[in-house]
């Protein structure tokens, strides 16, 4: 029984990642169908509003073998090092800048979802 939870659990998301894919490839849209199926997973997740066991047993391999998963942006980065050297300042800048809009936003968020109401 454990086989075919994890089995529906990673057909459930490679099912999200290729509908995402086949929406961006029919639409146009510029972003990648990676995040359109991640987006479209977490809104079937929250649709359910409850633990999806299946899902996380699909998704732990994956989460287990994940650093194997960098390894094609490593590479590519690689092939383009020439590029990447020229534009390093402006990389740099760019990772220091989102970093900390996605670090101020999440405190943000984080303080405003845990702020409890004080009695008066």
């Amino acid at each position: 029984m454990h086989v075919k939870s994890t089995l529906n659990g990673w057909l459930i998301i490679v099912g999200c990642y290729l509908v995402g894919e086949f929406f961006v490839l029919v639409t146009d849209l510029p972003l990648p169908g990676a995040l359109i199926g991640l987006l479209l997973l977490l809104g079937g997740l929250l649709v359910r509003q409850r633990p999806a066991v299946t899902v996380g047993r699909g998704a732990q391999p994956l989460l287990t073998h994940m650093s194997v998963l960098f390894v094609p942006a490593v590479i590519g980065v690689g092939l383009f090092w020439a590029e990447v050297s020229e534009n390093a300042l402006g990389i740099a800048l760019a990772l220091v800048a989102t970093t900390i809009v996605a670090l101020g936003f999440t405190a943000w968020f984080a303080q405003r979802l845990l702020k409890t109401k004080r009695p008066d």
